[in-house]
C-alpha cells in the first residue's frame, strides 16, 4: 500500500478512536461520525450459533452536540446512515431487523452524564412488543422479505469458495477473500468469495469488487460496482452493459444475466419469492 494511503488510514483511525473526546469543529466530518457509528453498531452484533448473528435492536438513536449552523451539514452527510447500517449488518451475515429505524436528536448543551468534550452518543432500543408506528414499518419489511426473490449465483469462470450460491438477502457482497480488510482496517464480509489464487482470471476480482442490493420500491435487484480496479459489466442478449464505479443508482439485474467481475464470470438467476 502506498505510504500516503497508509498515513491517511492511520490518521483516520486515530481520529475515530479520539472522536468521543474531540470537540466538534470544521475538521470533524459527517463521514467520520458515520464511520464511528458503524463501528459501534458492529460491536452490538451478537452470535446465536451455527454461524448466524443478530442485531437485537430496532432503533438506533444518535444524539449530537452541535451548533445550529453545523446541523444541516451534518444531517445531509448522515442521510444514508440507515442504509449503510443495513449494508454493514448484511456484510456481517446478520439479517437487519425488519423495523430498523435511525434517528438524530440535536443537543444544545451536553446531557447529564456525558464526559467533558463528548460530542455525540449512540443509544439503542429493543422492541417493546406493542404495536406502534414502527410496527407498520416492520410489516413493510416483512412484505419485502416475502416478495424478495431467491438469488442463485453460479461461478462460470474463476475460482471461488463454492460453484453455486443461494441467497434471499437484501445485500450480497462480491469480492476476493471471504473477510478482506480495506485501507481503513474495516472487515468486509463477501458472500460470493473468490479465492486468493493467481490463474489469470481470479486475481482480477477486487477484494471489495461489487454488490447486489434489493430495491424494495422497484422490487428488483440492482448491481453496484464498489470502485473496483478491473470493472464490472453485465452480458445480456449479446450486449455488454457497463456498471459505472460507485454509481449510487446501480444497474437492474435480469434473471439469466452473466456478470463480468474483472475477468471472472458469474451467472445470476432469480427465482420468484
Amino acid at each position: 500500500m502506498p505510504a500516503r494511503l497508509v498515513h491517511m488510514s492511520r490518521d483516520l483511525q486515530s481520529r475515530l478512536k479520539q472522536f468521543f473526546d474531540t470537540p466538534l469543529d470544521a475538521s470533524a466530518t459527517p463521514l467520520e461520525i458515520g464511520l464511528a457509528v458503524l463501528e459501534d453498531v458492529e460491536q452490538r452484533v451478537e452470535p446465536v450459533g451455527r454461524g448466524q448473528r443478530v442485531f437485537p435492536y430496532t432503533r438506533v438513536s444518535l444524539d449530537i452536540l452541535a451548533p445550529d449552523a453545523e446541523r444541516a451539514r451534518i444531517e445531509a452527510g448522515l442521510q444514508t446512515l440507515e442504509q449503510r447500517i443495513r449494508e454493514r449488518l448484511a456484510e456481517l451475515r446478520c439479517e437487519p431487523p425488519r423495523a430498523l429505524a435511525v434517528e438524530i436528536a440535536w443537543c444544545d448543551e451536553p446531557p447529564a452524564g456525558w464526559n467533558a468534550g463528548q460530542i455525540f452518543a449512540v443509544r439503542y432500543s429493543r422492541p417493546t412488543g406493542r404495536r406502534t408506528a414502527g410496527a407498520q414499518v416492520g410489516g413493510a419489511r416483512e412484505t419485502e422479505e416475502l416478495t424478495r426473490p431467491e438469488v442463485v449465483i453460479s461461478v462460470l469462470k474463476g475460482a471461488a469458495t463454492d460453484v453455486t450460491y443461494r441467497f434471499r438477502e437484501p445485500v450480497i457482497s462480491i469480492g476476493r477473500s471471504e473477510d478482506p480488510t480495506d485501507a481503513l482496517g474495516r472487515v468486509r464480509r463477501n458472500r460470493v468469495a473468490f479465492l486468493d489464487v493467481v490463474d489469470g482470471i481470479t486475481e482480477t476480482v477486487g477484494r471489495a469488487h461489487a454488490r447486489l442490493r434489493f430495491d424494495a420500491s422497484s422490487q428488483d435487484y440492482r448491481l453496484f460496482d464498489d470502485g473496483s480496479s478491473n470493472g464490472t459489466a453485465i452480458m445480456r442478449g449479446g450486449e455488454t452493459i457497463a456498471v459505472p464505479a460507485r454509481d449510487p443508482r446501480g444497474v437492474r439485474i435480469q434473471s439469466g444475466d452473466e456478470v463480468l467481475v474483472g475477468r471472472a464470470v458469474i451467472r445470476i438467476d432469480l427465482a420468484p419469492g
